[in-house]
Formats: C-alpha cells, structure tokens, sequence
C-alpha cells in the first residue's frame, strides 16, 4: 500500500510483523481512507488529495466493506452518502481521531518535560571519575529526572534491553548505532614508592616479569609501544580483579603493579601517592564514546544528560 499511496501517513508499529499484525496495520490505514473519503465528499478529490487512483482508494473501501461485513457507501456516478452503518462507523473514527490526538499531546508532553527515568550503561570507572561529577549540577537542578544506571563492562543491546544509551570504551564503535566519540584516554603503569623501593623501578616494560601485577581477569595482555617497536606483556597477572577500582586499591596498597585508566588515577599521580612508570614508551590508548539509537525525537530528559554527557566529557 504504500508504494501507491505516498503523501498518507502511515501508522508505523514496533511490533513484529506477523500476519495478524499486518492484517491490524491494513485495517487502521483502511479506516483512516474511509475517514478521508467522507470528509473529501468524493472518490475523485479524495483520490486527487492523497495522491492515489480512484481505483485504488475503492478498492480498499471495499475491502473495508467486506471485512465489517457491511455496506458503508450507497453511490452512483455523481452521488455518494452513507449508510447508517456508514455514519456510524465515521463518527467512531472521528473518535479515534480525537483521542489520538489526545494521546500524542499526552506522549509529547511526558517527552518534553524534564521528568521520568533516563536509563543508560556505563563502566564503573567511567562512572565514578567522569560521568557523576559533570551530572551533579543537572541532577541538582532537575530533580525530577531518575538515572537508572547499570556499571560494568558488558555491552548491551540498547533496544533489547531498552536504554536509552551508553558510554562504552572501545576501539570499533558499532556500525548499526550513533557513536560520537567523547574522549581519549591513555592507560598508565604505575607502582607505590614503597612498592617500588622494595622491589626495584622495572626501567622496560619487559622488566615487569618477576613483579607482582595486578590486572583485570579478562584483560591481562598489556601492550606499549617503544622505537623499536611494538611490546607485549602475556604473562598472567599475579592479582586478577573483575573491576578496576579494586586494582586501584591494590596498588595503593602495595600490592606491584597496575595499569589503570589515567582518569582514575589523576590525583594520586599528581600527589606522589602513585608513580608513572615507562614515560619513555608510548602507552596504550582507549576511545570513550557516547552510543545512541537513531530516532525522529528523543524525550528531552534523555536529551538533557547526553548534552550534559557531551559537554563535560567531550576532549
């Protein structure tokens, strides 16, 4: 149908297309043409407004007719008027016409205010050293805005598993999604003083083996990049934690050697508290990017943390 019938808008249901649900979207579009015809008081300017032949818009009233098991329309060459059935069947439709109206301004007005849930993913790090602070002072000012956050490292279907979108780490943003990139971070090898007054200040990266490590379970290939090459730690970590704060505490604790996320360890470099380590090789770096579906609108809550997201997080 819409292949003939271009200039009407068609209902467009998130539903699976099943035969019974194309069956129900058919019918709607028939009621909406039925609509159209008594309102344009004939099959000729009718047609000529939506832009389709004659033919096609009675074939469809017919096909209305036949569905309702009723005649709708008694019709000649110059005249045409309803039938009771007909006028009963108008008036119903100026019904939900009514109350679709109704319904849009409703949906429109929960999507233009600043209150509901905003459902997003994002690793715990992330969460905790960039995201929260630049959502504080949104967050205090719109009060009536709900963050349902789930932290981690998995990567989710954002449709499926209806978010509204992520901030993920990666090196191939998904191709079927909006990936804008948000900022570049460099991992960072680091060590207590202590640690490293007892043990000794690795000067390569190759120096590593015979320290304690400490690393993510699924994550323990380290890579740098020196003059002559790249160079690739694949030995197992001595201490394996499934999140990168508690590898924080570890090495704060003495514990050997990270590599962290330099956004998670800023202040303890700049304190002393923390020692960089390798300054003379090139670490290995990670992209952040905010992951989004593409829609006609987006609920101006939503919109609202992205733009915060974007503007505080965005190098």
């Amino acid at each position: 149908m819409r292949k003939h019938c271009s200039h009407i808008r068609t209902i467009d249901i998130f539903i699976p297309q099943t035969e019974t649900n194309m069956a129900l979207v058919m019918q709607l579009e028939r009621l909406k043409l039925f609509a159209e015809l008594v309102n344009g008081g004939s099959f000729t300017r009718t047609a000529d407004k939506l832009g389709v032949s004659k033919a096609f818009l009675s074939k469809h009233i017919k096909e209305l007719e036949y569905e309702l098991s009723t005649q709708l329309l008694i019709r000649n060459t110059r005249t045409m008027r309803l039938t009771p059935s007909g006028e009963a069947l108008f008036n119903h439709t100026n019904k939900l016409r009514s109350f679709w109206q109704d319904t849009q301004r409703l949906v429109q007005n929960v999507d233009q205010s600043l209150v509901g849930d905003v459902s997003f993913t994002a690793p715990a790090g992330l969460m905790t050293y960039r995201i929260m602070p630049a959502l504080q002072s949104v967050l205090a000012t719109f009060s009536d805005i709900h963050l349902n956050v789930q932290t981690g490292n998995q990567t989710y279907n954002l449709l499926d598993a209806h978010y509204d979108f992520a901030v993920r780490i990666t090196r191939t943003p998904p191709q079927d999604m909006i990936a804008q990139k948000l900022f570049d971070f460099d991992y960072v090898s680091c060590a207590t003083q202590q640690y490293l007054d007892k043990h000794g200040e690795p000067a390569t990266p190759l120096a590593i083996e015979g320290h304690a490590r400490l690393s993510l379970s699924y994550w323990q290939n380290w890579s740098y990049v020196s003059q002559d090459g790249p160079i690739q730690m694949d030995s197992q970590a001595t201490y394996r934690f499934t999140d990168n704060e508690l590898i924080k505490q570890g090495v704060k604790d003495h514990l050997g050697i990270a590599r962290l996320p330099a956004y998670m360890i800023e202040q303890e470099l700049e304190t002393g508290e923390l020692v960089g380590l390798f300054n003379d090789f090139e670490p290995e770096q990670r992209s952040v990017y905010l992951v989004y579906p593409q829609t006609i609108k987006r609920p101006m809550r939503v919109q609202k943390i992205m733009d915060c997201i974007k503007e505080h997080c965005t190098n």
